[in-house]
């Protein structure tokens, strides 16, 4: 059986310590990724940093990260009914498909990250409190409130290398190879499986104070590539790494669009207001661990975040391996495939450097075909 490393760096390999749940094998709760709140408490606490955290990012990769361990799962196909949907809706939800394990690592890298951001922040003056104790989903949107609603440049400063492509983080690289990731996906597009070089996390603070609501506006994501992309069947997984409503900032969807509204830049890349459909849109309130799936070609856009956590989301998109991203000065990567296994491209140093090539040329060059 595949191990997962515990806390004593063993292994995890004896069955009694796997369960099953919702077709998933999960650890036991003696496990590493289980245990990391308890086992990183005295580090916290002592003010030092505790050894379980990723590595620091240096240049281009994150130097001296370990290797992370796959984990051996019986991934969940769509049922006929939800590929249906997809099919005459324009998308639909997969409940409960990944687990607080498979975003354990994520938060962990990000915490490291943005606690550095922080500590940086108060070193300089910038603020007055590190809320080093409070939870993922808020401690972001605390020291966010700390800075002046005028000060933009600041704001955009605390939030800037955040990004998939700049932070590079090897756990979100792992992430992208999750199974019950994939198998949907592959329910949808087939075996070959290309990840598009559009994917991004985005922290959605809350609205709070004099500072003024955001709100992304209606799009569609065809609209964000290049025309060579039309000929593609390109695949939206949205995820949220925190529980999401009409309150904190879910997205809305307008089922039943099947080909590409005219966009305008103006006011943000979005739907020319006049050729909006009538039909009535869709929340799509979600827990943490469901996926939800759209075409790019369904009208969507994010509720203003009046909570008091930050909407931490991720959203990547899956193509047939081979067909166009609409973003050719950016790096496709290969996930899965079947027909040549030797051409997935699993290498994290690859992933990084080709990162860099593609944020090098694509300085200056409009991705978005308005």
């Amino acid at each position: 059986m595949t191990s997962v490393a515990n806390v004593n760096g063993e292994a995890c390999s004896r069955d009694s310590e796997w369960s099953m749940t919702a077709g998933k094998a999960e650890c036991s709760p003696y496990c590493r990724s289980n245990r990391l709140t308890q086992i990183d408490e005295p580090y916290r606490a002592t003010g030092d940093r505790s050894p379980f955290l990723l590595p620091l990012q240096q240049g281009r990769v994150i130097v001296g990260a370990a290797p992370i361990t796959r984990r051996r799962i019986v991934p969940v196909p769509l049922t006929q009914q939800q590929i249906d949907q997809y099919y005459n809706d324009g998308y639909f939800i997969v409940r409960g498909a990944l687990s607080g394990e498979d975003f354990a690592p994520l938060e962990a890298a990000y915490s490291e990250v943005i606690d550095e951001r922080i500590r940086d922040f108060k070193a300089r003056g910038l603020i007055e409190d590190l809320y080093e104790y409070e939870p993922f989903a808020t401690r972001f949107a605390r020291i966010h409130d700390q800075i002046k609603v005028d000060d933009k440049d600041l704001r955009r400063e605390l939030s800037w290398g955040l990004d998939i492509m700049h932070a590079k983080l090897p756990a979100v690289f792992e992430f992208f190879f999750t199974p019950n990731l994939l198998a949907p996906v592959e329910s949808i597009i087939g075996p070959e499986i290309m990840l598009s070089p559009i994917q991004h996390i985005r922290p959605y603070v809350p609205v709070t104070g004099d500072s003024q609501p955001m709100q992304v506006p209606w799009h569609q994501d065809q609209g964000v590539t290049k025309e060579e992309a039309d000929v593609s069947e390109i695949l939206t997984v949205w995820i949220p790494m925190v529980d999401v409503d009409e309150n904190s900032g879910c997205l809305e969807v307008i089922p039943g669009q099947t080909n590409l509204l005219e966009h305008q830049a103006e006011g943000g890349t979005m739907i020319k207001p006049h050729l909006m459909p009538d039909a009535k849109p869709v929340d799509c309130v979600m827990s943490r661990g469901d996926l939800l799936f759209m075409s790019a070609y369904t009208p969507h856009r994010g509720h203003t975040n009046r909570s008091d956590y930050v909407r931490w989301s991720m959203d990547l998109r899956f193509q047939k391996t081979g067909t166009p991203t609409g973003r050719p000065v950016h790096p496709e990567f290969i996930l899965q495939s079947k027909a040549d296994p030797d051409s997935v491209q699993d290498s994290y140093v690859e992933w990084c450097e080709r990162w860099e090539a593609g944020l090098e040329a694509g300085k200056g060059v409009r991705h978005h075909r308005v």
